[in-house]
């Protein structure tokens, strides 16, 4: 005796409903990835204009801390600057702590396509004593 197991239909393609719902389920599948990315993509702009603004932080307090006691008082007002990709104002402001120590205060605030918040950098500097190379200590 022979038992055979009967076939209940032979299949050899896909049919339209089974496509129109792999389809569905790709599409829905694509758009979430969609989203995710376009998150992604706005957090490392966010990030890459907070690292350009620290950049030009960082610029800031170095040239007033290089710049010549005399001149301090000269570099007051405000003017363009770019830093890598950011473009921003930069502001200066000088204030007289005591007769030997003035506050430089400088304001960056960015401009263009990578918007963030201001940035302030206080640097206060100290009028250096004048040494004769004459006299003996």
């Amino acid at each position: 005796m022979s038992f055979s197991i009967p076939r209940l239909r032979d299949d050899s393609g896909l049919s339209l409903v089974e496509i129109l719902v792999a389809l569905g389920i790709l599409s829905a599948v694509l758009i979430a990835l969609g989203g995710l990315m376009f998150q992604v993509a706005r957090h490392t702009r966010r990030a890459a204009a907070a690292g350009y603004r620290s950049a030009a932080a960082t610029s800031a307090a170095t040239w007033a801390q290089s710049i010549s006691w005399d001149s301090v008082d000269a570099s007051v007002g405000c003017r363009q600057d770019t830093t890598g990709l950011l473009v921003y104002t930069r502001c200066v402001t000088v204030q007289q702590a005591t007769a030997t120590v003035k506050q430089i205060e400088v304001v960056i605030s960015p401009t263009g396509w990578l918007v963030v918040s201001p940035e302030t950098v206080l640097v206060y500097r100290t009028k250096q004593k004048s040494v004769s190379p004459f006299r003996a200590h």
